[in-house]
């Protein structure tokens, strides 16, 4: 009961922020938009607090486009690997498209997809399947507004944004705890 009521507390800030360390890069902090995404947020925030994303690889970039990270088969591959191989959409290739096993439906919002915000990646445009695959725009992409979720922003690092590449690995991503 304590942690339900500490979780509701945390969530009652109006636009919780996470920050994420990039090994050898450094960190970026990102805002996320409850209000917007009211069920995706607090998945993502679930996510960030029990450590799903530590490890992880950042799996795909696309130059000026993306880059996307959430497969937890990604754990298991290699630095070295992963910026030696690239598959046909900037990923790596092999991995097992493995999420946390639980869909998230889409909702539409009225947020773009500027530089430096944070999508959800789905199977297909607008359908169900998002689950702890994200990604960080490098540039405008308004091309995927309404059929990919906005959920976030990011509000610092975006230099460490600039120079991320398929491989680094993700130290850890933890929740901003704002003290009264």
């Amino acid at each position: 009961m304590t942690a339900l009521l500490a979780c509701a507390a945390l969530m009652a800030l109006p636009n919780p922020q996470v920050v994420m360390t990039i090994a050898n890069r450094g960190t970026v902090t990102i805002e996320l938009y409850p209000a917007q995404a009211p069920k995706l947020v607090p998945h993502i925030l679930e996510l960030v607090d029990s450590g799903f994303y530590d490890g992880q690889l950042i799996h795909r970039k696309v130059p000026n486009f993306v880059i996307q990270t959430g497969d937890l088969s990604s754990r298991k591959v290699s630095v070295t690997y992963a910026r030696k191989h690239k598959g046909s959409y900037g990923e790596v290739p092999g991995l097992e498209n493995k999420g946390s096993g639980k869909s998230i439906p889409y909702e539409i919002n009225d947020l773009t997809h500027e530089k430096y915000t944070v999508g959800m990646a789905l199977e297909s445009p607008m359908d169900d399947s998002g689950d702890s695959q994200f990604f960080i725009n490098l540039k405008d992409n308004f091309r995927l507004n309404g059929m990919y979720e906005v959920f976030g922003r990011v509000v610092a690092g975006q230099k460490v944004v600039d120079s991320i590449e398929r491989g680094d690995r993700i130290k850890s991503i933890r929740r901003i705890v704002v003290e009264d």
